[in-house]
């Protein structure tokens, strides 16, 4: 157990690994149809992120700029164009991201 754990606070890495495992997840979903809002919930139970830890992911990756939030459902998300761009530079687990993190 880290400090950041027990401390009720999830470490920055893990906060960035589960961001990414997340938008790739949403993304995979969205193949299809790129225009379809998905619930963060189901996308959470795709990823095994749940509670707090959902809500933070989900906050990130739209501070990001990954992801819109709807204003009138904020329990649906979308990606954003930025997000289909950094698609193509990360691979299919998430190696490698070129985009800012709101976690600096």
């Amino acid at each position: 157990m880290t400090f950041g754990q027990w401390a009720g606070v999830m470490p920055k890495l893990d906060r960035l690994v589960l961001a990414t495992k997340f938008v790739m997840a949403l993304h995979d979903v969205s193949r299809r149809n790129p225009t379809s809002w998905r619930r963060i919930s189901a996308i959470g139970a795709r990823t095994g992120i749940k509670g707090a830890d959902l809500e933070r992911i989900a906050a990130d990756d739209v501070a990001a700029g990954l992801v819109e939030q709807r204003a009138d459902d904020p329990s649906l998300i979308i990606l954003t164009n930025r997000r289909w761009d950094v698609a193509s530079c990360v691979g299919r687990y998430g190696e490698s991201a070129t985009y800012s993190s709101p976690l600096k």
